[in-house]
């Protein structure tokens, strides 16, 4: 697939949802022994069994897809809400090892404005170069249009 920047994202993808670190590694590996290169993974335990595979084997030819967790703070703190959305970008590619991920992707929230201030912090990690792509998992229409009013990637 060619998305609109011109990057080109695998079409096939392992998902190490569920995997603890190793599992997340072993899987990891046996992809990748199958030409599959591109990892959708969730930060935490999932990330750090990437993050081994990426220690071993290095950077290049991997595409690195990761998301934003859910916001569990309290709705109104559009600040904590971006700050989280910051704090867990670095802290991601800290543990990889790695300078950038290929696609950032965010979560939907109950609040439009946690959504919004989370998307500014994506649109900045775009700018930034952490991240060559981003997008949106779990959306409906509804969040959508919420995050179409303020967007500008």
């Amino acid at each position: 697939f060619v998305l609109p920047s011109g990057m080109t994202m695998p079409a096939m993808a392992l998902n190490t949802a569920g995997l603890s670190v190793d599992g997340a590694e072993r899987a990891l590996l046996s992809a990748a022994s199958a030409g599959i290169r591109h990892v959708d993974f969730h930060p935490g335990i999932e990330r750090d069994g990437v993050a081994r595979v990426l220690a071993s084997q290095g950077r290049s030819g991997f595409f690195l897809t990761t998301k934003i967790r859910g916001f569990n703070g309290d709705a109104s703190d559009l600040v904590a809400a971006a700050t989280t959305a910051r704090r867990q970008i670095k802290e991601d590619l800290s543990a990889l090892g790695v300078t950038s991920v290929d696609m950032l992707l965010l979560r939907d929230s109950l609040s439009c404005q946690v959504m919004q201030a989370q998307w500014t912090v994506l649109e900045d990690a775009l700018a930034s170069g952490q991240t060559r792509a981003i997008g949106v998992v779990n959306y409906c229409e509804r969040a959508l249009r919420c995050l179409a009013k303020t967007w500008k990637v």
